[in-house]
């Protein structure tokens, strides 16, 4: 009977031990598809400020004299703080990439 649960135990441990392989291998490929997704969002993001910059700009167009130069202003703020806000975004999904693919 010792001998058999000697065996059982052994296999087991065997088991487990590659189930631990298994799943990092698996956190590294989970890893690479979240910086992929990453990379997809912040280049989407980078697309939708550029497209809202220039319909925003297209208005402002339409203003004249302070008007026009205050919505320039408004316009390019606006769009500074849509790109730090998309870069942060997409450097903290780097660094929650990397984390993962160390554990």
């Amino acid at each position: 009977m010792s001998k058999l649960m000697l065996t059982l135990m052994a296999g087991l441990f065997a088991m487990s031990v590659n189930g631990l392989a298994v799943a990092a291998d698996a956190a590294k490929m989970d890893a690479k598809s979240m910086q992929a997704q990453a990379e997809g969002d912040y280049k989407a993001a980078k697309a939708k400020i550029k497209g809202d910059s220039e319909a925003a700009a297209a208005q402002c167009k339409k203003m004249t004299g302070a008007e026009k130069k205050t919505c320039k202003k408004d316009l390019e703020a606006k769009a500074k703080a849509a790109k730090a806000d998309a870069k942060a975004a997409y450097d903290k999904a780097k660094a929650d990439a990397k984390a993962m693919k160390k554990s």
